[in-house]
């Protein structure tokens, strides 16, 4: 009886999972009506959910795969020609397309693609208007309506709950900013991209969270997810600059230590005349640039310049208040600082007060921080060096 009963208990289950599938593809929206086939139109659909989270070279990928199953996909080639670029191949992808087997969005969307080749605003918007009044309830066309603001992506995703996971993304970018809510508000915003990462497995959330991250001053924690941006395809990935980035942000303060010992030793090597020496701060691929205190032209500082004989001998030469400030991407650094010393002229027991303040360049290469500039100039009453 027992075991009976156990068996109609699994059987009641399994009719109700089978009927919990079926109601689930049964109601579960696509982004688009397309005109693929089954098998096709499955993938083609998650193609358009990379495409909405940015993440473009996974969309190329799966519209590949859709057009493998069914070469007629015309989704999978207006997913092509979306992610290329306006000025390159799009024009050619979308005149490939065979209007008349799209969908009544497929050909919506058609339209505003064309539009885009000439930057033609009022007919991209035209189109979709008119696109949304016979297809009220798509989720492609609403995704486009909401067009940059970060209200209407919060609506979007009480709309379209099942595809709102970019939608989500953007709101966590409203927070940040403090455009929703009126202040910003980092908890509420990674809030927003942990519900987008519910609802799609990608990388563009992660990236997102970074940026956020980075914004509220958490570069550890920037990094942490950078990395799992990166971590999908590290091969030529777009999420490695950011990596990299945020990487140096969390050495900032032993970064800032080797400049400042690195323009010192360049400037001593400079002074002795050490070639090798100062080789390990310079690149081949961008000359050294240097404009002198004594006020010439700028020039090119070269392996020359390092040997130029000149009639003064140094008595002492000093760097000081070494100041390091980096780009926002950090692939760039400004160092500003002041040299006190004095020199003799040959022939001359007179020393000279040597005081002028100075600024350099450095760029991080593969190989390290290089310079690349420097400008020196009198300062404080005291001279620079004498006309060449």
């Amino acid at each position: 009886m027992f075991g009976n009963h156990k068996k109609t208990y699994n059987m009641k289950n399994i009719i109700t999972i089978i009927f919990c599938m079926l109601f689930i593809n049964l109601n579960s929206q696509q982004w688009v009506d397309d005109s693929c086939n089954k098998k096709a139109s499955e993938i083609v659909n998650e193609a358009v959910e990379h495409l909405a989270n940015l993440e473009q070279l996974m969309a190329v990928g799966m519209a590949k795969a859709a057009l493998l199953l069914d070469d007629d996909c015309g989704c999978a080639n207006l997913v092509m020609a979306a992610s290329a670029a306006r000025t390159g191949s799009r024009k050619s992808k979308l005149e490939a397309i065979d209007v008349n087997g799209l969908s009544s969005e497929e050909k919506v969307w058609h339209k505003m693609l064309t539009a885009t080749l000439t930057g033609d605003g009022d007919t991209w918007r035209s189109s979709l208007n008119s696109g949304l009044v016979d297809n009220p309830d798509s989720p492609l066309l609403n995704w486009f309506s909401a067009g940059g603001d970060y209200n209407n992506y919060a609506k979007f995703a009480q709309d379209f709950p099942e595809h709102a996971s970019a939608a989500y993304n953007m709101v966590a970018y409203g927070y940040a900013n403090g455009e929703i809510g009126g202040k910003v508000d980092y908890d509420a915003a990674f809030n927003a991209i942990d519900k987008s990462r519910e609802l799609h497995d990608g990388p563009n959330a992660l990236d997102s969270k970074a940026e956020i991250a980075a914004m509220s001053g958490d570069f550890m924690k920037a990094r942490q997810n950078q990395f799992g941006a990166y971590d999908y395809a590290s091969f030529s990935s777009p999420y490695q600059p950011k990596l990299v980035t945020y990487n140096r942000n969390v050495n900032k303060e032993e970064i800032v230590k080797n400049l400042q010992e690195a323009q010192v030793a360049m400037q001593n090597a400079i002074l002795e005349r050490d070639k090798e020496e100062y080789q390990k701060y310079v690149t081949d691929e961008m000359q050294l640039t240097a404009g002198d205190s004594n006020l010439q032209e700028f020039y090119e500082f070269t392996d020359e310049s390092l040997n130029r004989q000149n009639d003064i001998t140094w008595n002492s030469f000093d760097l000081r208040d070494i100041d390091v400030k980096f780009s926002p991407d950090m692939t760039m650094a400004i160092l500003t600082f002041y040299a006190d010393g004095s020199y003799t002229h040959s022939g001359s027991e007179d020393s000279v007060a040597y005081n002028t303040r100075a600024s350099s360049v450095w760029i991080a290469t593969p190989d390290g921080w290089k310079s690349v500039h420097a400008n020196w100039a009198p300062f404080g009453g005291g001279s620079g060096i004498p006309n060449n």
